[in-house]
């Protein structure tokens, strides 16, 4: 199993450089929203493979622990994010 870099959403603010076409009426809780159960379908889907392999009923497992590895980094990407987001609005509010 290959990672390439398509598996991994991310959030950009890069004007017409990415792979695909921008969605104008894309809101940013839609993406977010979308960035959300991405990493948790991966997530889901390397817990579906490792109960697998502990079943016996999967034997490879270098692809069981890419999967999981990928799931790790998505999830660990995801909370960082959103630390950020949330140490964003802290400081918004005491703006005001």
């Amino acid at each position: 199993m290959r990672i390439e870099l398509s598996d991994f959403p991310r959030l950009s603010i890069e004007q017409g450089t990415g792979g695909k076409a921008k969605d104008p009426s894309k809101s940013f809780s839609d993406t977010l929203k979308e960035v959300v159960n991405s990493t948790n379908a991966q997530v889901k889907e390397a817990d579906k493979m490792a109960l697998s392999l502990a079943k016996g009923e999967n034997g490879n497992i270098h692809e069981t622990m890419i999967a999981m590895q990928k799931a790790d980094l998505n999830l660990r990407l995801l909370v960082a994010a959103t630390n950020k987001i949330i140490e964003g609005y802290n400081q918004l509010l005491q703006l005001r």
